[in-house]
């Protein structure tokens, strides 16, 4: 095989450093089956270990990041997978400690790939990737402790983000009165397309600090913690329920039990890394090329060229992005 192209991030003194390199498969780490990558994503932690914030790549030596893809199987020494099968891989270690998603041909172990499920092409598997399969586990999770669309809005925190933008969508189709809480007041429009019954400003939450605010929500979702954390349980109805997801502002949370032994609610946690067990992650998939197939994923993804990838990083800490954004690797979107 000829060599391809791949953008890896070197520490160089402690620092981050991110080119294009022309490589060959012999570079790239071990694994079962070689993928032809189509599509690939950007997600707040690729972008963090390009720009060396956290420890979310490895710094001994050089890595292909990128934790989301979608290919073609061009071989395998894995029995369940063919040359020509179209197969996801998401999270597990790709892009992190094992070469990943940004190069036009990947090599991971066979027990980290989803088969691309009916109903979903390699372009729409990428409008999702992490952070639909991050939506549609906290879907699920809160449908299975018996939230309804009769019981009351959901509240959805990181409203303009990846996470937030699809299960907006997603708790839309199914019903449910969505209300989106986003700083972004120019995206309204946006927020509405996409579902959202109504936008409810961040400063309009965060307001009312009281350890039991007046109860809005019947169910929420957090994507940034800290603070959020504490306004959405103190806003929840009696027996309400809060999926947490995200920690963008922070880890730390000081909040009172108040929500928990006067309101009765629930804290679901949301982890799609590889706790989740495989037999999930293939429902979850299932989900999400039916019942949960975003309406508006088209309004929610936009595509890059491979050539934009690094600059793209950056607008994802200056808080401009919106929805997700598709890295065309080895294919163009339709």
């Amino acid at each position: 095989m000829d060599k391809f192209k791949a953008f890896r991030v070197h520490t160089i003194d402690g620092k981050p450093v991110c080119r294009f390199e022309r490589l060959t498969l012999d570079d790239l780490d071990k694994g079962d089956v070689v993928i032809k990558t189509a599509f690939s994503a950007i997600t707040y932690k690729d972008a963090m270990a390009a720009r060396g914030v956290g420890k979310n790549v490895r710094t001994d030596r050089p890595c292909v990041t990128g934790v989301d893809l979608s290919g073609v199987v061009v071989s395998s020494a894995d029995a369940r997978f063919h040359a020509g099968d179209q197969v996801i891989v998401t999270n597990y270690k790709l892009g992190t400690t094992q070469d990943g998603a940004y190069a036009e041909y990947a090599r991971v172990p066979g027990d980290w790939i989803v088969p691309l499920p009916a109903g979903l092409s390699l372009y729409e598997a990428m409008g999702l990737g992490t952070s639909g399969l991050t939506a549609a586990l906290a879907v699920d999770r809160l449908q299975k402790a018996g939230v309804k669309p009769q019981d009351g809005p959901v509240a959805i925190s990181g409203a303009t983000g990846g996470v937030g933008s699809l299960a907006i969508d997603m708790f839309a189709k199914l019903g449910f009165n969505v209300v989106a809480i986003s700083g972004k007041r120019e995206q309204e429009g946006f927020l509405r397309t996409i579902g959202a019954h109504r936008i409810m400003s961040r400063e309009d939450l965060l307001g009312d600090r009281a350890p039991l605010a007046p109860p809005l929500f019947a169910a929420a979702l957090d994507n940034v913690g800290g603070i959020y954390f504490d306004r959405l349980a103190a806003r929840l109805q009696p027996f309400g329920k809060l999926a947490v997801a995200g920690m963008a502002v922070g880890a730390e949370l000081k909040t009172t039990v108040l929500p928990w032994v006067l309101r009765s609610i629930d804290v679901l946690g949301i982890n799609v890394s590889r706790q989740l067990h495989m037999d999930e992650r293939k429902r979850l998939w299932s989900r999400m090329a039916s019942d949960l197939k975003p309406p508006h994923l088209a309004q929610i993804s936009r595509p890059i060229a491979f050539e934009e990838l690094d600059t793209t990083m950056d607008r994802f800490f200056d808080v401009t992005t919106v929805g997700r954004v598709v890295v065309e690797v080895g294919s163009k979107a339709p």
